[in-house]
């Protein structure tokens, strides 16, 4: 009976641990016309193919920039998901520029759903314009995966 119970409790405690999210990081050339990068970012059936940066301005008296980074993601998966993205911008040289990140804020993004996230970059900004490079990460997570009490869409 101890055995039953001890196997049955070690089976829940195992099946209710949270999994871990996919995350994936491609790197592209810094090249938007007017702002907007196209860019060719797949993982996991979630979509990235245009990020609009701004390289904003500053607002007085905080010194605050509104200088930010609208990226499009598509759930183009058959399963709700929740998503988060980061943006970091790196000169020539490697220094980096700017860095933010965002994400889905309640629930997840529904299957077949578009959503944008607005990556700030609120006090690392001034030199934007250098800008050679930027990463992009994008983490990934089947809505219900990290425990079988979970019930999805």
């Amino acid at each position: 009976m101890v055995k039953r119970v001890s196997l049955t409790t070690a089976l829940l405690f195992a099946l209710s641990l949270p999994l871990s999210a996919d995350i994936v990081t491609k790197r592209f050339n810094w090249a938007p016309i007017q702002g907007v990068q196209k860019v060719d970012f797949e993982w996991n059936e979630i979509a990235i193919s245009e990020i609009r940066f701004d390289l904003g301005d500053t607002v007085a008296p905080i010194r605050y920039s509104s200088s930010k980074a609208v990226v499009r993601v598509d759930n183009n998966s058959r399963r709700d998901q929740e998503v988060g993205v980061a943006v970091a911008v790196f000169a020539e040289d490697g220094t980096m520029l700017a860095a933010g990140s965002a994400g889905i804020k309640l629930g997840d993004l529904d299957k077949g759903e578009r959503e944008e996230f607005t990556v700030k970059f609120p006090y690392v900004y001034r030199n934007l314009r250098d800008a050679a490079t930027f990463l992009v990460t994008l983490e990934t997570k089947l809505v219900g995966s990290g425990s079988p009490f979970n019930i999805t869409r």
